[in-house]
This record gives structure tokens, sequence and C-alpha cells, in this order.
């Protein structure tokens, strides 16, 4: 039984080993992580993520948004603007989030992270409206692919994050007044040197500043 249990653990702690030295050190400049995951509750989880002894702004966590997958109740986007990127990253893969995940019946979870480009301010929001979309590319040549989207897609978008690499990703979000009806336009993979596109739509639910 034991031997089962830390198998499943070990499964469901895999996407964040890299971490723990598989992985280059993400930048250490102003950024913002995007999650996307099961939460079945998720007035627990904040209960426990955002308590005291976890000091999110000492961790130089300086604002959140959470959205609702629109198709799937239970499945949640949270975004964390960070001071240091690198360092946002090592703390939500840290043993103190996980402990909030476990706490709230998580899922295996979908982590984007990206240096800012272009961000958008957050604000104390307890009830929101309309949703935003999140799409991640990756591309083979950033600035191609950015004067390409400056000159014909840039419009709406509300935020630009890239995280280098090669292929180097980037990531855009876009409001969308509603995200029932949100249209795909961020999937650009027609785009000379997109070799991936992802895409997540959330219904926005709250945001503050830490």
């Amino acid at each position: 039984m034991k031997r089962t249990f830390r198998f499943s653990f070990f499964l469901w702690l895999l996407p964040f080993l890299p971490a723990c030295g598989l992985q280059k050190p993400y930048p250490e400049a102003p950024g913002t992580i995007f999650i996307r995951q099961q939460i079945c509750d998720l007035d627990d989880f904040k209960k426990s993520f955002f308590r005291p002894q976890n000091d999110l702004k000492g961790h130089g966590f300086l604002a959140y948004r959470f959205l609702r997958d629109p198709k799937d109740p239970k499945t949640y986007i949270l975004a964390f603007q960070c001071s240091n990127l690198d360092k946002g990253v090592r703390f939500i893969q840290s043993s103190n989030f996980l402990t909030a995940c476990i706490g709230s019946g998580m899922g295996l979870p979908l982590l984007w992270a990206g240096v800012e480009v272009e961000g958008r301010p957050y604000t104390n929001l307890a009830q929101m409206s309309g949703g935003m979309v999140v799409a991640r590319y990756e591309v083979t040549d950033y600035e191609a692919w950015k004067k390409n989207w400056d000159a014909e897609t840039k419009a709406g978008a509300t935020g630009l994050y890239r995280l280098p690499g090669n292929p180097e990703a980037v990531i855009v979000t876009k409001e969308a007044p509603d995200i029932t009806r949100a249209e795909p336009a961020a999937q650009n993979a027609a785009t000379p040197g997109v070799t991936r596109q992802d895409l997540w739509l959330g219904s926005n639910l709250e945001e503050g500043a830490f």
C-alpha cells in the first residue's frame, strides 16, 4: 500500500521535477507564472497557499489572478506576477505549494512561465466579469515572430511574456468580454516560425496584489 502511494505521489510530483536540476533556472527578471490544474475547493487552496507562513510577498510574489475553465468548473488557471521569475517558480515547485495542492485536492498541474515584455496592472478585485485567453507559442525566431505580431495580431493583447530557449516560448494574454464566444484568434500557427501552439481559456474570478 505504501509503495503504491509513493509511486502515485512521484507521478503527481513529476511535472515539478525540472526545478530540481533537470532544467536550467528561469531568468531572474520580472515575469508571470501561469498554472492550469484541477482544484476541488478553491477556498481551501487559498486558505492554505495565502497563509502568512508562506510569506508570498517576501518570495517576490506581486499579484495574482484566478480564472475558471468555462468547460470544466473544477479546472482553474492561476496567474502569479513575480518580481523574480526564477525565485517564484522555485517557490511554486516547493513543498509549501505541494502541501496546499494536496490539501485542496489538486490534480496534475501544467505550468507556463515567461519574462514580462509587456505586462498589465493588477488591482484588488474580489469579483470580475469576462475572461482571459492565454496562448503559448513555441517559435524558432522570436524577433521575426514579434515583428509579425506587432504588425498583425497585437491589437487587444494585454500581456506578452518570453522564455528564451530553442525554440523560444512566448505567452500572450488577451481579455475576452465573453469567454464563451472568444474566438481562438490568438492561434497563429500559420505565422512563420511557430512550431507549436497551446491555448487556455478562463472566466475571471478575482485578482489581487500582495
